[in-house]
């Protein structure tokens, strides 16, 4: 099912987990650009007969933003349903196993509404996305995880899921950290349940917490 996050961005999921009693969803997004005939996905993730048809009515979409190489996804399949455009972070582009249709860069702001940020040294290089809706939001692929029982991590929380693929913790709290720099109202993952309550609070908690601080002393010991 097709769930609204704000007035422009939508949101559908996989839940993965229930096997082990730990579900959580693996989520995708719809941004709807206001005043321009684009619609955008992100990571997307196959959708539904049903869903396709939601999307369809809020509006054909026209491109494909990637937040990272891990979440090509069901990408090529909407390039040829929708004749949708890939695009990804220029800085990162060699890392597709895919053709691009088009890059962007840091810094560049697309259609007057979503601004790139490009966040290395965690897992790998990685974008987020600040979509400039309503008080913004951020949505994250990889990095962060929200509220996921399978990581210990409560419903309208954050955390990193696997601190142990991170190669320098140290250099990840720092990139992590630059999140802070920016205006938003939610934040939402490509795992994980969204924040809305107090989102910029419980990142700057968490980046500046004795959890994150023990597994930075953990990693440099």
């Amino acid at each position: 099912m097709l769930r609204q996050i704000s007035s422009h961005v939508y949101c559908w999921s996989e839940i993965h987990g229930a096997a082990r009693n730990e579900p959580y969803p693996w989520n995708s997004y719809l941004i709807d650009v206001p005043n321009e005939d684009a619609a955008v996905l992100v990571d997307p993730l196959q959708v539904s007969s049903s869903d396709a048809r939601e999307i369809e009515k809020i509006e054909i979409p026209t491109h494909i933003l990637l937040t990272c190489e891990f979440h090509l996804r069901e990408s090529e399949i909407f390039r040829k349903c929708w004749g949708c455009e890939i695009w990804a972070n220029e800085i990162e582009c060699d890392r597709y196993e895919t053709s691009l249709d088009g890059t962007f860069v840091h810094g560049q702001r697309l259609w007057d509404f979503i601004d790139p940020i490009y966040v290395p040294d965690v897992y790998f290089p990685e974008t987020v996305l600040l979509v400039r809706d309503g008080g913004g939001g951020l949505i994250i692929g990889d990095m962060l995880s929200g509220g996921r029982q399978d990581a210990g991590i409560a419903e309208g929380d954050l955390g990193i899921y696997a601190p142990e693929y991170i190669a320098e913790l140290g250099k990840a709290r720092n990139s992590i950290a630059l999140l802070l720099d920016y205006s938003y109202s939610f934040i939402c993952f490509g795992h994980g349940t969204p924040i809305f309550d107090e989102p910029k609070a419980k990142l700057r908690r968490y980046v500046e917490s004795d959890e994150f601080g023990r597994i930075w002393r953990k990693e440099t010991e």
